[in-house]
């Protein structure tokens, strides 16, 4: 005869024992109710093929996804985790935008997932942009900010390479804190980041190594993409006004947003506040840029510098460009001539027609208030190991296919 005893000890232990499990089993349980899985659609409404198209979700518009979930979420395609980012762009600490790339063909429809999980779960990928804004200190050293104001035309030479600078591992910008608020183009030869190593101005030793650099000299024209007034002969500086600052909004692993902003700008009988941002993808040389004013105003332009004489381009339907060879500095016995290519398309909505005036090719844009003007700029360097940028006929060419695939993609949630 078997005789089964139970002391006390042993009954409590089992009770724990069952105790434990059932506590584990009812968290896991919550954990899973707590995560969401969303599958959106994602449409290319461009009748082009589009390589690594970015793909912006609004949180606003995702109702399902708690403003406090927002930071948790992360992307699926076919079951695998891609590359995304998280942006607060109004920095009250709560996410507003989810974005990531993909490739898509003329008009195709892909199924995107969109999931909530754990910090443990989220895969870490390359970082492919970067954005700094740098004050030079009195001792000689560098200060990164992410924001810095004026309101006197005096920070040109408070800030190392002159303003805020941004770039992707095909090309990089900067934005002169200054009247004139012209963008340069810093080339690359190779397809990496650059501008933490190089702050813009290489080495010898960088330069040798294959390190890019400034391609541009802008004088005082519009460089490409700059936002100007316009006086009904020519292209005007923003230099009457209260306050500039500029700013960094984003900086991750596939965007970066930065911003140019005027207060009391004084232009047509009117005080303007106006916000010029513009937006770079990882993988890409084309910036968006989107404007939005306090005010109506009659006429801002933008548009491409001509380069030492070279050809211009337009189709006299909001796109315009230039291809030109010059010294992009002062000092031409050490640095020699860059050839480079610039690009500016303005969507038609927003074209009021286009002028040429002295160094300017120039769209004139009114603008509505309430409205988000939004336009592209690009730019290429001839010294490209990447492209194939050998003439103003190729580049040319480049244009007019980039235009057709600049309308944004749809998400339907």
């Amino acid at each position: 005869m078997v005789s089964l005893r139970f002391s006390v000890t042993d009954y409590k232990r089992t009770n724990s024992m069952k105790t434990r499990i059932l506590i584990a089993l009812l968290l896991t349980i919550t954990v899973v109710a707590q995560s969401t899985n969303l599958n959106l659609n994602a449409k290319n409404p461009n009748n082009t093929d589009i390589k690594d198209a970015a793909v912006v979700v609004r949180f606003d518009d995702l109702k399902k996804i708690s403003p406090a979930n927002r930071e948790k979420t992360a992307v699926y395609i076919d079951g695998k985790q891609i590359s995304s980012q998280l942006d607060d762009l109004n920095k009250d600490g709560i996410m507003d935008e989810l974005i990531f790339l993909l490739d898509f063909k003329a008009n195709e429809s892909r199924k995107v997932t969109i999931k909530t999980i754990s910090p443990k779960k989220r895969l870490k990928f390359p970082t492919e942009v970067y954005a700094d804004l740098i004050v030079k200190e009195k001792d000689g050293s560098h200060k990164f900010v992410n924001e810095i104001s004026s309101t006197q035309n005096n920070m040109y030479n408070a800030l190392h390479h002159h303003g805020v600078a941004f770039e992707s591992s095909l090309i990089g910008y900067r934005i002169y804190f200054d009247n004139k608020s012209t963008i340069d183009v810093y080339g690359k030869k190779k397809q990496q980041l650059e501008l933490a190593a190089t702050g813009w101005y290489p080495t010898d030793e960088q330069a040798a190594a294959g390190f890019g650099d400034d391609v541009l000299r802008v004088f005082g024209s519009v460089g490409v993409g700059t936002v100007k007034g316009w006086n009904g002969k020519k292209a005007t500086h923003i230099d009457k006004f209260d306050k500039r600052t500029q700013r960094i909004v984003a900086t991750g692993n596939l965007r970066t947003i930065v911003e140019s902003e005027m207060e009391g700008w004084a232009y047509e009988n009117k005080k303007i506040n106006m916000k010029v941002r513009y937006t770079l993808y990882a993988r890409h040389r084309d910036a968006i840029c989107e404007v939005i004013a306090s005010e109506d105003i009659s006429n801002l332009a933008t548009g491409v510098q001509t380069i030492a004489g070279g050809p211009t381009f337009t189709d006299s339907k909001g796109l315009t460009g230039s291809w030109g060879t010059d010294f992009p500095v002062t000092d031409t016995l050490k640095y020699g001539k860059q050839s480079c290519g610039l690009g500016v398309y303005v969507p038609v909505p927003f074209v009021d027609t286009q002028v040429k005036e002295g160094l300017n090719n120039l769209v004139l844009m009114p603008y509505k208030k309430g409205e988000i003007l939004r336009f592209y700029l690009t730019a290429a360097a001839q010294k490209e190991e990447y492209t194939a940028f050998d003439s103003a006929e190729q580049f040319f060419s480049y244009l007019d296919q980039w235009k057709k695939g600049l309308k944004p993609i749809e998400v339907n949630y």
